[in-house]
């Protein structure tokens, strides 16, 4: 969360307005974690589908030096010139956080496959087929195409985790994976779709299942998000991309329509963090370059905004009109939590509320020990501070959330509902001189059981204040100086040692037992 000031609706609230009602139901969707060779999570049980994109190497050169790789259109090495070889990595997470035992490599075409820094030792072997010995290490599987025959070359590559050599294509989700997310009935893939920054702008730009992996910085399918929302019985959440045009809408809400089990609700939203000026948020530089082109205001930022409220609306008619009506879908409109006036701004513009069904936030908390501006009070404080004042912020967002939203449903009759939400200590803005030993710190405070009752009271505060779903951020991640994110910090984490994870279960499953 990147802080504004906070400032309230600019029209005073109607008389008449009461307090929201708590939803008696707690509602937890989950964020899925990017995909990425470097992930802790296996999703898919051919491996390959996180490989990195292809590494050229050379004898004799340095890493990555091999010269531009041939590519067949799908991007599998088409050939190699002499002394080059092409690689890639999986599971370089530096954690050695993936399955151990045999795997198989399945491959189609005539070459030679090797595997660098003892990443995996090859047991048996036969044309197309490879059972391989894994030892997870910190460096991950390295494989290396050492030769490739230009007239049948090394093409569909498939990894295959212990156990699924004969299941894989009719399992396409590792079952572990399915059972972690499994009490999460609404998905956002806001970072399957490396929606910020995103350059996608027509469908044919999409990421596709023939790709040669889904880790490559575009996103993963669209087919494979869908599988995933129909296996798990869960309401997808999909943030389109900032440029797409009109026709990538179109025929990305044909598939859902066509591919989605007609019983689930679809959460259609116009990209991610439009408000957000920091510098990896491509797509406000975008609203704010659209908005003053189209005149919408003279402020950059105003502009900026009411950009993301007009195109927000023009996409969700774009959906109406494939879907038929507004039925199976949810329109979110989102912006800041700590600056209330940006809800007015993106709701107010030509009347968007009308034409949306949420509205979203991202209501955090880290006590504000990851601000800059906090270091030497953080440096001097007892750990037993530390979580206090955390504990006072969470108790701060019931009246702040009454003050400030309960017109999103008295007034705009809108669900308001969290697009991420969760603890945010981060160290990244702080100097190299103290990043290590707070990152230590924060990451002890994730893995610590207190966590959990912050947790708790933070769910409970969301409830008691009116909102409704509350997407977490993120299922999987390991804990970094950008984040201790993860409600696990790897797949088969032991969820004894998991506090978020745990707390987000438990609290959906006391509100069940309460109906």
């Amino acid at each position: 969360m990147f802080a504004l000031c906070v400032v309230g609706f600019n029209q005073p609230p109607s008389p008449t307005i009461q307090a929201t009602q708590p939803v008696s139901n707690p509602q937890l969707g989950m964020n899925l974690g990017e995909v990425v060779s470097y992930t802790s999570q296996w999703p898919f049980v051919d491996a390959f589908k996180l490989s990195r994109p292809w590494f050229s190497g050379r004898e004799g050169a340095g890493f990555d030096q091999g010269g531009p790789l041939k590519l067949t259109p799908e991007g599998w090495i088409a050939a190699l010139e002499p002394k080059q070889f092409a690689e890639t990595v999986i599971f370089d997470n530096g954690k050695g956080h993936y399955p151990a035992g045999k795997y198989t490599l399945l491959y189609d075409g005539e070459g030679e496959i090797s595997f660098n820094y003892g990443s995996a030792t090859i047991a048996s072997q036969q044309p197309g087929r490879m059972v391989l010995d894994v030892t997870p290490m910190e460096t991950g599987i390295w494989l290396k195409i050492n030769r490739t025959n230009p007239q049948n070359p090394i093409r569909n590559i498939r990894l295959i985790l212990p156990g699924f050599e004969y299941a894989y294509q009719q399992r396409l989700f590792h079952p572990l994976f399915l059972e972690r997310l499994q009490p999460f009935k609404t998905l956002r893939f806001m970072d399957w779709m490396e929606t910020n920054g995103s350059d996608i702008q027509e469908w044919q730009d999409r990421p596709q299942v023939s790709d040669v992996t889904q880790a490559a910085g575009k996103g993963v399918a669209l087919e494979y998000m869908i599988d995933l929302a129909n296996t798990l019985q869960a309401n997808p959440w999909f943030t389109l991309p900032h440029q797409a045009s009109d026709d990538y809408v179109r025929q990305f809400a044909t598939m859902v329509r066509d591919r989605l089990d007609p019983r689930l609700k679809v959460y259609v939203e116009y990209s991610n963090e439009v408000w957000n000026t920091a510098p990896d948020f491509n797509q406000y530089q975008y609203a704010q370059s659209k908005g003053l082109e189209l005149k919408l205001a003279e402020d950059p930022y105003q502009a900026s905004l009411r950009f993301y409220s007009q195109r927000s609306v023009e996409i969700f008619k774009l959906w109406e009109s494939v879907f038929g009506s507004r039925d199976r879908l949810v329109r979110v409109l989102a912006s800041q939590y700590v600056n209330p006036w940006t809800a007015e701004q993106v709701l107010t513009w030509k009347d968007a509320y009308k034409s949306a069904d949420a509205y979203a936030i991202a209501p955090y908390f880290s006590g504000e020990w990851d601000y800059l501006e906090n270091l030497p009070r953080l440096l001097k404080s007892s750990e037993a501070e530390i979580w206090q004042q955390m504990e006072a912020e969470i108790k701060s967002y019931g009246p702040f959330l009454r003050e400030h939203y309960s017109r999103i449903r008295d007034e705009f009759g809108l669900d308001l509902i969290a697009y991420e939400g969760g603890q945010h200590l981060t160290s990244a803005a702080f100097s190299e001189e103290h990043e290590q030993k707070i990152t230590q710190l924060f990451t002890s405070l994730n893995r610590h059981p207190r966590m959990a009752t912050l947790y708790k009271q933070y769910l409970q505060q969301w409830q008691e204040s009116g909102g409704g779903l509350l997407c977490h951020f993120v299922d999987v991640s390991p804990y970094t100086r950008f984040g201790s994110w993860g409600a696990l910090e790897y797949q088969n984490q032991p969820l004894e040692t998991a506090p978020k994870y745990q707390a987000l279960v438990d609290f959906m499953a006391q509100g069940s037992a309460q109906q």
